[in-house]
């Protein structure tokens, strides 16, 4: 098999066994097993337990940036563009739940890791900023101040709903994805200064 795709492999069975277990219960022996390499392998890949656990935030944290920040609609207006986004946003909920748990869950609370975190939140700001201080996305200009809180804002409410949505998967995308849309239209249209 390819190195880059044993990586692969390796990286969703780690993802899946640091989203079960957490990253300090989750056992290397059970990762090198359920990928079919030897746990030599896994130390030669990425160095150690850390240096997995860093690779795999990596790789989560790129992928939903690369889907909030290159979500495109048939229609361009700005609310379709935001529709589309937030889809992204859910979509990767649903498709990589193990890599949201690991990124907005488990690496929350597992402090070697919160600067990671804290570096990823600030990325999809930065991005919700730009389109606000743009005047893309459903809102026209707003200034730099303004476009900071209400973008920290949004990460905010978005973080807590794909919380609250991985506690309740009956609900479909769909149907959490109009309540998202709800909230950040009353975000973007209650801010005052712009």
């Amino acid at each position: 098999m390819p190195r880059e795709r044993r990586e692969r492999l390796i990286l969703d069975v780690a993802g899946q066994v640091f989203a079960q277990a957490g990253y300090e219960s989750a056992p290397m022996d059970e990762i090198a097993e359920r990928a079919g390499v030897s746990k030599p392998m896994l130390y030669t890949y990425f160095g150690s337990k850390e240096g997995l656990y860093l690779a795999y935030i990596e790789r989560a944290g790129g992928e939903l940036l690369k889907r909030l920040t290159g979500a495109r609609a048939h229609d361009a207006s700005p609310a379709a563009i935001l529709r589309a986004r937030i889809n992204e946003f859910l979509a990767f909920v649903e498709e990589h739940d193990d890599g949201w748990r690991v990124l907005f869950r488990e690496l929350a609370s597992t402090r070697p890791f919160a600067e990671r975190l804290a570096e990823l939140r600030e990325q999809i700001a930065g991005a919700i900023r730009r389109m606000l201080e743009d005047g893309a996305d459903a809102c026209t200009g707003y200034s730099p101040p303004a476009a900071d809180a209400v973008a920290h804002a949004l990460v905010g409410a978005g973080e807590s709903l794909a919380n609250w949505w991985l506690d309740h998967p009956e609900i479909p995308r769909d149907q959490v994805a109009v309540w998202y849309f709800g909230v950040v239209q009353a975000v973007v249209s209650g801010a005052d200064e712009r």
